[in-house]
């Protein structure tokens, strides 16, 4: 999951710098602020910096997954007009790990271990 943090960080870095040239109340000012909510969310959660699930709410927590969900999906269709091996595709590719990685975790603190044991 550590792996993750980077990609992550820099997802938000580069969310947070195209965020200020949109004008706000558009729908891709809305879209980048639900997505880097569902970013720092994830962050949060991997680093450990959130020291209990209760800090998201589960209904921020259901818009997080909806968040990593559409990134997930434009990501892959994005890394697949790529060519392999390029740095393009090397990037998303990572991303796209990481984004994996960071809706899992967000699954994972919104159905607690006691949800899972009554599926299994």
């Amino acid at each position: 999951m550590q792996e993750a943090l980077q990609p992550i960080a820099s997802l938000i870095s580069k969310s947070e710098k195209a965020q200020q040239k949109l004008a706000p109340g558009t729908w891709q000012h809305t879209m980048l602020r639900n997505n880097l909510k569902a970013l720092h969310q994830a962050f949060a959660l991997i680093s450990q910096d959130a020291k209990n699930v209760d800090d998201f709410m589960a209904d921020n927590l259901q818009e997080a997954l909806r968040a990593f969900t559409l990134m997930i999906s434009k990501t892959e269709n994005a890394k697949a007009k790529l060519s392999l091996g390029t740095s393009q595709h090397t990037l998303l590719r990572n991303r796209l790990k990481a984004l994996r990685i960071a809706r899992k975790i967000v699954e994972d603190s919104w159905c607690p271990k006691a949800c899972i044991k009554k599926v299994t």
